[in-house]
Order: structure tokens, then C-alpha cells, then sequence
């Protein structure tokens, strides 16, 4: 097995929605990944933090774009959020 085909802990969640939320906006963005650890956390949540969470799982190889990613997120504009 090549490096780039190791398989790293990208991040670690406490909440299985946000873990969910950014594994999403990778895939959509071509990144394989998954979620590991899930079933501790969703449940029995007070063990969450004693397992060390939910971890999102991606390539060594794209790691670097990951971050990338994740950091080109924008908060809503006014725009977007609708009208009360």
C-alpha cells in the first residue's frame, strides 16, 4: 500500500449531525470519505467523548484539498436566509 492510499482520521466530532454535515460538502466535492465511530456516539452519548468521538475518515492524498475545502465556506448572507 502506497502512502496516499493510507486512510487517516480527518477530524474528530462530538456531534453526529455536524460529522454528517462535513463529510457531505466533501463528497460533493469529489472526496471520498466515511464516518467511523458513529454507533458509540448516537448511542450513548456520554460515552462519545471516552471512544474519542466520531471520526471522519479520507485518503492521505487528499487531506490537503480537504482542508481546502472546508476552509472556502462562507457564512450566509443576509441573501440567504429567508424573510419571517
Amino acid at each position: 500500500m502506497q502512502k496516499d492510499d493510507e486512510i487517516l482520521t480527518f477530524r474528530t466530532f462530538y456531534n453526529p449531525m455536524e460529522a454528517e454535515i462535513i463529510r457531505t460538502k466533501l463528497e460533493a466535492n469529489g472526496i471520498p470519505s466515511f464516518i467511523a465511530d458513529e454507533s458509540l456516539g448516537v448511542l450513548y452519548p456520554v460515552y462519545n467523548q471516552g471512544g474519542g468521538g466520531i471520526k471522519l475518515k479520507v485518503f492521505a492524498r487528499d487531506v490537503e484539498r480537504c482542508e481546502e475545502i472546508l476552509s472556502e465556506e462562507n457564512p450566509l448572507s443576509d441573501e440567504d436566509i429567508a424573510p419571517e
